[in-house]
């Protein structure tokens, strides 16, 4: 049995009470319970503006079904009468409440989506989930409600006591409880999928393609798999934190939706608060809106208020405002442009010039308390500046959320650490505490270890490899502890870092990457190396593998990504020669640079993108090409950048990747290729010499917060 708590609010009516009935549940149950079990649950009725914004407790039981609770703090001299639905009150609030009617509702609202899943239907559609309403009442004894009659009435609720809440009688509540027929182990798991993440597994699929033995069947096992949360992700997406929270994670963990999900069920919940959604990469726009506007549709939403939940990228100009643009003119300050920021800060790149506009404002603007809550994808890419920024134009408690990639970005692995982003105090301890919970359990600081879009020997090429673990001059940059590795979801099976010069083998368990196809032979290799000695038989080898991909194994041309790596310039010029070639073949190509900025795909086309574009989305097959890149010394000031551009470029596929590169050499090829063999073996492990941290380029440290784990009892 699971239990999740979705936010916590010391100053809500009957909170006391509410956390009573939490802590028995906890106690009634044992871990050898098929269930999990929700405290305040988001909710929208666009009929019944009445009705909560949320459930107090939700029940999902292979055994007992679907149990919503409605929980009351009354005392019994609060409750005047009950005359069918209707309770009449005295001494409290309302004079009037519908506790029994307000639980079944939320169960009515809740079991909808599950009757569109086949598996939970019979062929009359009844709906195979049993849903029972309850009221707990944990301030009423039985004996008083006996003597003041309500157990007698003709229409008597079903209600939880406070003698019903020891951990005996709780439980003999439940077996009590109507229904008595247990749900299949794929009944609950499909139920649990509906509640747990927002989204019904069925859904538009598009045509079935050749039972599966074509890619684009194959890659409708990755498109079903990837739309169900596991356990951790359900619980992170629904948390409303009472200030600010850190969600880590490596590539492929989920964390771009769980920022959609959490946004939605905050908006949900809290109609009125104002909250913002931001990023680096321009191009997530559509992708964060249809995510947010997905899953407040299964919180019972209809259309999210725009005007209250903004999607902003973190610049923004005057076409689309962006986080730094709204905020400094909120503050009575002229935002910068890309122009002029040039022209006023000695800084090189957007990233750089962002963060200066945003240190400019930090420093000089009244910024105003706009927000109840700021959410922030690609963390990453931000720098303290811009965090700073946000964290001041929030209202207590400070409710700034961000979800970061260990180990991904394009300019150094290393992770943003708390005390780099908001620095330390008088006593040098962090100005920002993360470690521990809130009040009500709700962790400060998450970490996800399980990468469910990238297969597990796309991503050890990718962390080996853009570590340059196995080079033969070096790495480049690297973890340097196991307690690191093991925050990825590594083991370490031989070797001590300590020691520096001697072997140390790492491999990656197979349940930290659950990928849809990762026991469907048929599915791999899941990623290769090809070398070319020519560049014209290298494009023309790829154009032939997109042309297969698309017109033999029926994947959707824009679920294809072909990224030139190289100079913007050389990118390019190889994106315009491959769409050349795919013209050929029958097949059109969206050079991205050409379009808007905030598109990325485009139907029916192939998408070519350069690595800074290309960031952030994702696509079934994925064609990484012009290797050798990594070893042009024109364009490097140091190793750390090409390598991170790898990294990033492989982790954008959900199934397939395929590296090329052209020319004489033999020390990169060589290094991929014998790393491509170790990652595709049965059981994949991979031995390099422990690196010497004074040696690296860039040292990728531990963060200082504690990630402690979920409640799981």
């Amino acid at each position: 049995m699971k239990f999740v708590s979705a936010e916590y609010d010391a100053a809500a009516a009957g909170v006391d009470a509410e956390l009573t009935v939490w802590d028995r549940l906890k106690g009634c149950f044992t871990p050898e319970d098929v269930g999990v079990c929700y405290y305040r649950y988001p909710i929208v009725d666009q009929q019944n503006d009445d009705l909560d914004r949320e459930a107090d407790f939700v029940v999902l039981h292979r055994r007992y079904g679907l149990v919503v609770i409605e929980c009351k703090g009354y005392r019994i001299d609060h409750i005047e009468s009950i005359e069918g639905s209707r309770w009449s009150l005295r001494g409290t609030t309302q004079e009037y409440a519908a506790p029994y009617s307000q639980a079944r509702d939320h169960g009515f609202r809740l079991r909808s989506p599950m009757m569109r899943e086949p598996t939970l239907v019979d062929e009359r559609g009844n709906c195979h989930i049993t849903m029972t309403p309850l009221v707990a009442l944990p301030n009423v004894g039985r004996e008083e409600w006996v003597e003041r009659g309500f157990d007698d009435l003709p229409s008597a609720p079903r209600v939880l006591l406070r003698d019903d809440l020891t951990k005996s009688s709780l439980r003999e509540a439940f077996e009590s409880l109507p229904g008595d027929t247990e749900l299949t182990a794929e009944q609950y798991v499909d139920a649990r999928a509906v509640l747990g993440g927002g989204q019904a597994i069925s859904g538009e699929r598009g045509p079935v393609l050749a039972d599966g033995d074509t890619k684009a069947g194959l890659y409708e096992t990755v498109e079903k798999g990837l739309k169900r949360l596991d356990e951790r992700q359900e619980e992170i997406g629904v948390q409303i934190p009472d200030g600010p929270q850190q969600i880590r994670g490596i590539a492929g963990s989920g964390k771009t939706a769980l920022v959609a999900r959490k946004a939605a069920a905050m908006h949900a919940k809290h109609p009125d608060w104002k909250i913002a959604i931001t990023f680096n990469t321009r191009s997530l726009y559509q992708t964060i809106r249809d995510s947010v506007r997905r899953f407040y549709a299964d919180f019972g939403g209809d259309e999210p208020d725009w005007e209250r939940l903004e999607v902003l990228h973190g610049w923004g100009g005057k076409s689309e405002h962006g986080m730094y643009y709204r905020i400094a003119q909120d503050a009575g300050v002229s935002p910068h442009h890309v122009g002029s920021a040039k022209d006023a800060f000695d800084a090189d790149g957007p990233g750089e010039l962002l963060e200066a506009c945003c240190r400019e404002l930090v420093a000089e603007a009244p910024i105003q308390e706009r927000y109840d809550a700021i959410l922030i994808d690609e963390a990453q890419d931000m720098e303290p500046a811009f965090y700073e920024m946000c964290y001041r134009a929030l209202k207590p408690p400070k409710r700034l959320i961000w979800a970061y990639d260990e180990a991904q970005n394009l300019t150094s692995l290393s992770a943003p650490s708390p005390k780099r982003i908001f620095g330390t105090d008088d006593d040098g301890e962090p100005a920002v505490d993360l470690s521990g919970s809130y009040p009500g359990g709700i962790q400060k600081s998450q970490i996800m270890r399980k990468s469910y879009r990238t297969p597990r020997s796309v991503l050890m090429l990718a962390h080996v490899f853009g570590m340059g673990l196995t080079s033969d001059r070096g790495a480049v940059q690297a973890i340097t502890t196991q307690e690191g590795w093991e925050d990825i979801g590594y083991e370490v099976l031989e070797g001590d870092f300590r020691r520096v010069g001697e072997p140390v083998s790492i491999r990656r368990p197979a349940e930290h990457s659950p990928h849809p196809l990762s026991e469907n032979p048929e599915a791999k290799p899941f990623v290769t190396f090809d070398a070319f000695d020519g560049k014209d038989a290298e494009l023309r080898a790829v154009a032939d593998a997109v042309a297969e991909d698309v017109l033999e194994h029926g994947i959707a041309a824009d679920n294809v990504l072909v990224i030139p790596l190289g100079s913007p310039r050389e990118a390019r010029s190889t994106g315009a020669e491959l769409a050349g070639l795919l013209a050929d073949r029958g097949l059109e190509a969206n050079l991205v640079w050409k379009g808007n900025k905030s598109v990325f795909a485009k139907p029916g086309e192939v998408t070519v993108s350069g690595i800074n574009r290309a960031k952030g989305n994702e696509a079934a097959s994925v064609y990484l090409s012009n290797l050798e890149y990594l070893d042009d010394p024109y364009w490097h000031d140091t190793r750390v950048r090409p390598r991170n551009e790898a990294f990033v470029g492989i982790t954008r596929t959900r199934a397939w990747c395929r590296i090329t590169g052209t020319g004489d050499h033999p020390a990169l090829f060589e290094e991929i290729d014998r790393l491509v063999a170790d990652v595709t073996a049965a059981d994949p492990t991979v031995t390099f010499p422990a690196p010497d941290p004074t040696e690296l380029e860039n040292e990728i440290g531990d963060d200082e917060t504690i990630a402690t784990t979920i409640d799981q009892f």
